[in-house]
């Protein structure tokens, strides 16, 4: 009598070669989630950080127009120095001058990249924006802007020239942005 052909094998005939390939795809497709986290991640990165910079540039751009306006407001015997006092900056290379504008110092470094102390000019000695209650600035950012304004030249017309530079932070403190405008004033 013959023994009827069974579907099932015995165990000691198993070689486990399906087991081996599950095993396979499932490390396959562990390392693409892993990828496209990654990927994510880093993209979720460069969007945070380039609105962090884009409210950057929106703060920097206020403060220059709050500069640009006080030039409008300048008293009429006014000193700008090498240590930008009250945000009042001598230009790097301009003569020293008398009269009404007044210009004292020595200094051959830009204003905005000069030192007061161990920090810069504009990060201590700037006029900080907003100068009022009513205007107010996001959450969470890290300092307030700040701008210097600094007396260039008088032109053949006999207006003053003055170039404001403002600089603002993001909510990183690392994110910064400068920004600058000449302007005249007869």
């Amino acid at each position: 009598m013959r023994r009827p052909h069974s579907l099932i094998q015995s165990k000691s005939n198993q070689q486990g070669f399906a087991l081996f390939i599950v095993l396979m795809m499932m490390v396959a497709i562990a390392l693409l989630v892993v990828a496209a986290m990654q990927s994510y991640n880093t993209e979720q990165r460069i969007s945070t950080n380039d609105a962090d910079r884009k409210l950057a540039f929106s703060l920097a751009e206020s403060a220059l127009r709050e500069g640009e306006n006080a030039i409008l407001n300048l008293p009429d015997s006014v000193t700008f120095n090498d240590n930008c006092e009250n945000g009042l900056c001598r230009a790097a290379n301009t003569a020293e001058k008398t009269g009404s504008i007044k210009i004292t110092g020595t200094s051959n470094v830009e204003a905005w990249l000069r030192k007061c102390g161990d920090k810069l000019c504009i990060d201590t000695k700037g006029k900080e924006y907003p100068k009022d209650a009513k205007v107010s600035l996001p959450n969470g950012v890290s300092k307030n802007p700040r701008y210097i304004i600094e007396y260039v030249s008088n032109s053949s017309t006999g207006a003053n020239i003055y170039r404001v530079t403002a600089k603002a932070w993001g909510k990183n403190d690392n994110t910064t942005v400068m920004v600058q405008s000449y302007v005249s004033n007869e």
